[in-house]
């Protein structure tokens, strides 16, 4: 039986999980600091489909006896997801997962929930009822965010300081971090006020994940000499696997893969050692038989829609211009200028539907005003679409 996982898990098994001793390793050793007083802040970043998610699940599985450990996955917060991101929203579902981790630690958090009520809501009557000639006040709330902001980011430090007899330390692992980006102008408002309340906390460790590169902005914003945190956050990057890593892993997950030398040259050319495509190609190809480059090369071909199918759902709700700009991109690296005027438009007009590619992590800045396809799978499926019906995949707008 193969203990090799597919892509899509996240919450791996001991036997499911691979490598990344040293990442392991390391940030546990960071975590463990929260004991002596620390509060350690740390960036986690990576590519998508690297496996960072699987690793923060390893660590919080491994930790969760002796810790208070609350995690979020922004992109999964509603109004993420219907484009309405607020920092109220943000702030609300911060307190919502303490609440939960609390709860599932069986720490007491009632009085938690009843003051979050009444200190960070603003109080007024909306109208006045007549009972048997008495006025009676209809009250109507709405969220303070300032008190809102305050209480909850004070909550995790106030918990330990409640609770420490029962555990060592808190730590809140925000995943997708870079869901921030939806803040808009909101954003550096929001990192600033987060720096302040947190600086002065101890036994309170932070872990920032998400699925960018080195380059993206957002990490300027918050890891970087300017940034919130002013330079002062660990930063760890999470590679893919190398071509040595990923021999022996097949060999030893999945032995029945066969792989003549040049198979597996070509199977990691095509995979990049990227976890999430080793792991789905990997079950999917034919076992117990030799497999050569030329079959490598036909089987990639013939299942890059599946292992592309995350990045289609993406490329289906680009608009049409973003999903020109991408198909500009499909032959190499281009400037902003060059890629106007493939489009025949303004440089100008460029800038919106940039950035959103970009805060998809569909394309990334190089430098110089140059732009590439971040993606190396969703590149090899538009260009196997356009070799094989003349036109690349774009969608009737209206």
């Amino acid at each position: 039986m193969s203990s090799l996982a597919w892509g899509t898990e996240s919450n791996m098994s001991d036997e499911k999980f691979y490598n990344r001793e040293k990442e392991v390793v390391l940030l546990k050793r960071i975590l463990n600091t929260l004991e002596e007083n620390s509060s350690p802040t740390v960036m986690l970043s990576g590519i998508r489909g690297i496996g960072k998610t699987s690793l923060l699940k390893k660590i919080k599985n491994e930790l969760e006896k002796d810790y208070l450990i609350s995690y979020i996955d922004l992109t999964r917060i509603d109004t993420y997801q219907t484009g309405k991101l607020t920092k109220v929203d943000l702030v609300n579902e911060f307190y919502n997962t303490w609440m939960e981790a609390s709860s599932n630690k069986k720490l007491k958090t009632t009085i938690s929930k009843i003051k979050k009520y009444f200190q960070t809501k603003n109080f007024k009557i909306k109208e006045l009822i007549s009972t048997e000639g008495y006025p009676i006040p209809v009250i109507e709330t709405e969220d303070n965010y300032k008190k809102l902001s305050d209480f909850v980011l004070e909550l995790p430090q106030k918990i330990y300081e409640q609770e420490k007899n029962k555990i060592k330390g808190v730590i809140m692992i925000i995943d997708e971090f870079q869901a921030l980006k939806d803040l808009g102008d909101g954003l550096d408002n929001f990192l600033w006020l987060f720096r302040s309340v947190i600086q002065n906390q101890n036994n309170v460790a932070y872990i920032f994940s998400g699925s960018i590169n080195s380059r993206d902005n957002i990490i300027e914003k918050i890891a970087g000499r300017k940034g919130a945190f002013g330079g002062r956050m660990l930063t760890i990057e999470i590679e893919p696997f190398t071509k040595n890593t990923v021999y022996k892993y097949l060999k030893e997950k999945l032995p029945s893969l066969i792989f003549e030398d040049d198979g597996f040259e070509r199977f990691y050319s095509c995979t990049r050692g990227i976890p999430h495509y080793v792991n789905t190609f990997a079950q999917l190809l034919e076992k117990n038989t030799p497999l050569t480059d030329k079959k490598i090369k036909k089987e990639f071909q013939n299942l890059l829609p599946f292992l592309a199918l995350h990045l289609i759902n993406l490329w289906s709700g680009l608009t049409l211009r973003e999903q020109k700009i991408v198909t500009s991109l499909s032959e190499g690296s281009l400037e902003r200028r060059k890629i106007a005027k493939k489009l025949n438009i303004s440089s100008s007009s460029l800038s919106t539907p940039l950035q959103k590619l970009l805060n998809e992590g569909l394309i990334e800045y190089e430098s110089k005003g140059v732009y590439t396809i971040s993606e190396p799978i969703l590149k090899e499926w538009l260009k196997q679409e356009y070799l094989n019906k003349g036109i690349y995949p774009y969608r009737s707008l209206t």
